[in-house]
């Protein structure tokens, strides 16, 4: 049997896209691009706390800081199809990590709130490694830490910008839209 490394972004693919969802009820498009340039990149890349992030969207947005967290909160759910495609390749084998653009501690309070730790081997999180994706240090570290060699390794992420150049890392890239097509797309029965 082949042992394989499948790496997963977090949020749009194993929890709700909770970003875009809350920045959709309260930005245009080009707002929303400033944000993610401005303050996400920041908080992505450790420059910034994720605490931090919410004084500049209240002040961005008129409203007051934990009405903002509260609504955030009510953005976010787990995607429990693809936490069964996750489940189903740990229990055949397979390695399964994260590799996510966010602050440490808030994927540490959305995995022990919906118990996702066991779904993964490894977290790579952002802002632990001051690089985010879809900068290629990032993919490196990931890959590297592993000591096993892997038939093969695949990545799932719902963005194409991050999907990009990850041959050199013998990363096959996997566009996440549905469970139900990651299911094919990875040969999933």
């Amino acid at each position: 049997m082949s042992k394989n490394l499948y790496i997963f972004d977090c949020f749009g693919v194993v929890v709700s896209d909770v970003s875009t969802l809350w920045m959709n009820k309260h930005f245009d498009s080009a707002q929303q691009q400033y944000v993610r340039r401005e303050i996400f990149r920041k908080v992505d890349c450790g420059k910034m706390s994720f605490d931090a992030s919410f004084d500049l969207l209240a002040k961005m947005c008129g409203e007051e800081k934990q009405k903002i967290k509260e609504e955030w909160d009510d953005c976010l759910y787990p995607l429990h199809e693809t936490l069964a495609v996750l489940s189903e390749l740990r229990k055949s084998g397979h390695t399964v990590a994260l590799l996510s653009n966010a602050a440490t501690e808030y994927i540490d309070r959305i995995f022990t709130q919906y118990e996702l730790f066991g779904y993964f081997d490894k977290l790579f999180v952002s802002s632990r490694y001051g690089v985010a994706k879809p900068d290629r240090e990032f993919y490196r570290i990931c890959v590297e830490d592993f000591s096993e060699k892997f038939d093969k390794i695949f990545f799932t992420d719902d963005n194409p910008a991050n999907l990009q150049n990850l041959q050199e890392f013998g990363i096959t890239p996997v566009l996440f839209t549905t469970a139900e097509k990651l299911r094919a797309d990875l040969q999933i029965r």
